[in-house]
């Protein structure tokens, strides 16, 4: 309790999806927007409550299935100075079962594209000619970088043998420190289920956004379900992790 207590002046956005789609605590907006097609707010399937519950395997890339505004709901900062932040949430679904072979899946992604300017957390590809089968996880940062190449400009943390196909939920938290320094003393970390699965350090991070023409997407081709989502404007440490991992009740009724 007394960690969450410190951490409610660091809460950009927090969504339990107790009983709706949208936020209970943010900065900015906390309205959700859905495409009914392939996402829905269900009552019963979440954690603690509701969840939302994605059913956008062959949904393409619209990338609309469950927006968020982004002004004032992710710590970025417009004057650009440096800023840090952390991403929880919980994920429930099968990706090597589900999912459609074609797709990377983003459960969670903010850009104006995944190699320009972003931060998102996607599950590979099965067969991928780099990572192979399983699907892996990645939390991905690119700088600014208009000719949008993969293989320019990014940073990609990589964590493989999930090991999801058991029906139970999962918490997945990413972290990050000095964007926006001008230095090349970034830093970042993912972990699963409360234990650190990846870290990187000692690189650049560059970000110059117009916060009106970027959203918070949630489940982005993905099939199953997601609860709890946090985003904060610092970066976490291990311990405390673990401590978010072992709530026995919705974040946002402790803020």
């Amino acid at each position: 309790m007394t960690f969450i207590l410190s951490l409610k002046e660091h809460v950009c956005f927090c969504a339990s999806f107790e009983t709706s789609p949208n936020a209970e605590v943010c900065r900015g907006n906390a309205e959700a927007n859905l495409n009914a097609d392939v996402a829905r707010h269900d009552a019963t399937a979440g954690r603690f409550g509701g969840a939302m519950v994605f059913s956008a395997k062959d949904h393409g890339w619209d990338e609309d299935e469950c927006t968020f505004a982004a002004r004032d709901n992710f710590p970025y900062r417009e004057d650009g100075s440096p800023f840090s932040g952390t991403i929880s949430l919980w994920l429930k679904g099968d990706p090597d079962a589900d999912l459609a072979d074609e797709f990377p899946v983003d459960p969670f992604h903010i850009s104006r594209h995944a190699a320009d300017g972003s931060f998102y957390l996607d599950l590979t590809r099965p067969d991928d000619w780099r990572y192979g089968s399983p699907r892996k996880l990645r939390f991905g940062l690119y700088n600014d970088s208009p000719a949008r190449d993969m293989f320019q400009n990014g940073q990609l943390l990589v964590v493989g043998d999930l090991n999801w196909n058991d029906g139970q939920w999962h918490h997945v938290v990413a972290t990050w420190k000095n964007v926006n320094t001008g230095h090349a003393d970034g830093s970042a970390r993912i972990y699963i289920d409360g234990t650190l699965r990846g870290t990187m350090d000692g690189y650049e991070h560059r970000l110059s956004w117009d916060l009106d023409q970027l959203t918070i997407g949630l489940g982005q081709r993905y099939v199953g379900a997601i609860d709890e989502l946090l985003i904060l404007d610092c970066a976490i440490d291990a311990d405390e992790v673990q401590q978010l991992n072992k709530l026995d009740g919705p974040v946002a009724r402790l803020l």
